[in-house]
């Protein structure tokens, strides 16, 4: 089983739970001082739970998740759902009103 020197198990057990893992990933997401993007989380979380740990969490091949990680792969927004879903989030397409008089 490939871990990253970041492996945390206790993590890896607690980030299981949908309720934790909501909690946890909306905090990263939502950090006033330094935010992370949903790409940024979920290299974070893979490389805290073990690589493989995390493919089969996810239900997605090693090789892909080492992509990821490591940059090589972009998500497409039907991939990161299928990434989401185990901890009971996934992405929300939506549109604001600009600022801007025409």
């Amino acid at each position: 089983m490939h871990r990253s020197n970041i492996y945390d198990e206790r993590f890896s057990r607690d980030i299981r739970n949908p309720k934790y893992a909501r909690k946890y990933i909306q905090e990263l997401l939502e950090n006033q001082d330094d935010p992370l993007s949903v790409d940024e989380v979920l290299r974070l979380i893979a490389n805290k739970m073990g690589m493989t740990e995390f493919a089969e969490f996810v239900g997605e091949r090693v090789q892909n998740i080492n992509k990821f990680i490591k940059g090589e792969r972009n998500l497409k927004r039907e991939t990161l759902d299928k990434f989401l879903r185990p901890f009971g989030l996934e992405t929300v397409l939506s549109v604001k009103v600009l600022d801007v008089e025409r």
